[in-house]
């Protein structure tokens, strides 16, 4: 298994919380080192994480509510008893159950936005939930009203103010036109899609309100491949579909909910009696057949007790699934089966995790990050080093559910990177947003440069003890930071641009800042945006200019180039004089591209050449620049 499917995998597990004995799949990939990014190429080494920041607060989220009750009017109280709606509700057709579907957007007690729905059900009770909305993603999946035996399915999501049309791709490649809803007061847009529901969704394609295209994304890009159920599918409450398959490896059950999976495990009750999946708001597993009831109790507060039926593939299992308290099992909870009669037949402890990293090789103090004292306790920063390797800046808690108990770590190496991360709180309104990174020893200052030119001075975290200098500045939550400057001692204040989610999102006329460059590749310079479209389709942006600054004042001897690569090219922008760009990749193979005068007054030079088929843009990939005399100017560092 490679690096890449091993971080999906752990994810996989990860959103479904799954534990037996030893559930310790999340901590070790959260502990993990990522791998170092480069400015040059930050869409290929960010993926994996990129993919996890993306993914996990719908999938840990996961849509859960708390009802018990069968009346949708109920449901839709309960969802509302600790939040506030944001907009007015919206309610659509349900094709598979011929009965309404009811979502809107609302403010989870901790003021982090969420997508709530009641879905009413044909044969079976009514369940609802709300999932966290990431903030980082264009289009975004939420559910799914698509179930055994329905000629016709509904998917639904999120999508941000700036995508103007959706479109799904189904496994057979139909295309079929999505719709999109503004409710009135609503921060973001609601979009479905109805389909053939054998057919299945697997794509998600959008566009700007331009009609543009921007890209697609997978429905479920966490799921695993399965072959077909073996017999009919076991509905359980909550909306909890299990799916019995019989592949050459040994029996399996598959569990999934709203449309989303939640796991997929062996059938084994020889080892462990009982297999919990458990996820904020919602208990579900199988047992051995003498178990009749599951109780779990959280330390975080609240228990769930939810009953066990058989399975209808007569495998001696006890199935069950049932609404839980909206807490998060990663901080620890006890689990207790019990048989008919009552008797205690098994209990597992669970200790808590959310902390289990800080222990870890720890260098000085653990303090928390000033501006994130608000609601939702604040996020806490510490240095580590293990063994040889490079110190690394670990941080960890937040607002959000996906962010409350993790902990994130990154090679503290402010000499080649400007590495930053961001944390968020809303309460009080309107809520700040808090900046952050490792300092050098030699850093004077930071500034966060704001769109219009404002400059936020950082300040700087050092406790006693500690090995290395963490710079944080916070502005107000909304506030469009577009880059920041450090000065180094002895050194002039260098500008370090950011890519933007919104980059390339723009659809105001190009005019003359639209460049054309070799093989059908354009580049477009935007406020502090450089995108770059490859037939008229979206590829990867570049960060344009930190405001009140060029382009051409971005380059140093770690950063002589900024470069990245689509499906058919590979293209950037380098030190003006710059007449040929030549990129080397792991093996021996090269490339060259063609370069064009900037026309925007950056004081740079663009390049574009073609991607050959196999090209590996991953780590090795190394550029140099040349002259009109064929002097060598620049070369990319090659990846440490």
């Amino acid at each position: 298994m490679n690096d890449m499917e091993e971080r999906l995998r752990a994810a996989f597990h990860a959103r479904a919380e799954t534990f037996g004995t030893s559930p310790d799949a999340w901590i070790r990939v959260r502990n993990r080192h990522p791998r170092r990014r480069r400015w040059g190429h930050p869409l290929l080494a960010a993926l994996p994480v990129a993919l996890l920041a993306v993914f996990a607060p719908v999938l840990l989220g996961g849509g859960l509510g708390r009802n018990t009750a069968a009346d949708p009017g109920e449901i839709h109280s309960r969802l509302m008893r600790d939040r506030t709606a944001a907009g007015e509700e919206v309610t659509v057709d349900n094709p598979s159950e011929e009965r309404p579907l009811r979502l809107w957007f609302a403010k989870a007690a901790l003021g982090y936005p969420q997508l709530c729905f009641v879905l009413e059900r044909a044969a079976a009770e009514p369940y609802g939930g709300c999932s966290e909305v990431s903030e980082q993603s264009q289009v975004e999946f939420m559910g799914s009203t698509n179930r055994d035996g329905a000629a016709t399915a509904l998917d639904w999501g999120v999508a941000q103010p700036g995508v103007g049309a959706v479109t799904g791709i189904t496994a057979s490649g139909r295309r079929v036109a999505g719709t999109l809803l503004s409710p009135e007061g609503a921060p973001y847009r609601i979009w479905t899609v109805t389909y053939p529901a054998p057919d299945g969704l697997s794509w998600v394609e959008y566009a700007d309100r331009g009609g543009a295209p921007i890209s697609k994304r997978s429905r479920d890009p966490l799921a695993m491949p399965r072959g077909p159920a073996a017999g009919p599918a076991a509905e359980l409450p909550e909306g909890v579909t299990v799916r019995y398959r019989k592949p050459p490896e040994g029996d399996r059950l598959t569990w999934t909910r709203g449309g989303a999976d939640l796991d997929d495990l062996p059938v084994d009750v020889r080892k462990e009696p009982v297999h919990l999946i458990l996820r904020p708001a919602v208990v579900t597993g199988y047992a051995r057949p003498d178990v009749a009831t599951v109780k779990v109790s959280y330390q975080d507060g609240g228990e769930a007790t939810v009953s066990t039926r058989p399975d209808p593939w007569h495998l001696g299992l006890a199935l069950f699934a049932g609404a839980g308290p909206d807490v998060d099992p990663y901080a620890g909870y006890t689990a207790v089966a019990y048989d008919a009669a009552g008797r205690e037949v098994w209990r597992y402890q669970e200790p808590d995790k959310s902390g289990a990293a800080t222990a870890d090789h720890v260098i000085g103090p653990v303090q928390d990050l000033p501006g994130t004292e608000g609601s939702g306790g604040p996020t806490r920063v510490w240095f580590v080093r293990r063994g040889e390797d490079p110190l690394t800046l670990c941080a960890s808690g937040g607002v959000r559910p996906s962010e409350r108990h993790a902990t994130w770590c990154s090679p503290a190496d402010p000499q080649g990177t400007f590495p930053s991360y961001t944390t968020v709180t809303y309460l009080p309104e309107p809520g700040a947003e808090t900046l952050y990174g490792p300092a050098g020893d030699d850093w004077e200052w930071v500034e966060a440069v704001l769109s219009d030119g404002r400059r936020v001075r950082a300040g700087f975290l050092r406790g006693e003890g500690a090995p290395g200098t963490v710079w944080h500045v916070s502005v107000p939550l909304g506030t469009d930071v577009r880059g920041y400057v450090v000065k180094v001692r002895d050194r002039k204040p260098r500008p370090v641009p950011i890519y933007t989610k919104a980059c390339g999102l723009d659809t105001s006329p190009a005019g003359d800042r639209l460049l054309s460059l070799p093989g059908g590749t354009t580049a477009r310079l935007s406020d502090s945006c450089l995108d770059f479209r490859e037939g008229g389709e979206l590829a990867a942006a570049l960060p344009g200019p930190v405001p009140g600054s060029r382009l051409s004042e971005q380059f140093d001897e770690r950063h002589p180039a900024y470069w990245a690569n689509g499906e058919h090219s590979w293209y950037g922008y380098a030190p003006a004089g710059t007449a040929k760009v030549v990129i080397a990749w792991k093996g021996g193979a090269t490339a060259t591209a063609t370069t064009v005068p900037d026309p925007w007054g950056q004081g740079v030079t663009l390049f574009a050449g073609p991607a050959p088929d196999g090209a590996d843009f991953g780590e090795g990939a190394t550029l140099t620049g040349y002259d009109a005399a064929g002097e060598r100017m620049w070369s990319t560092p090659p990846p440490s």
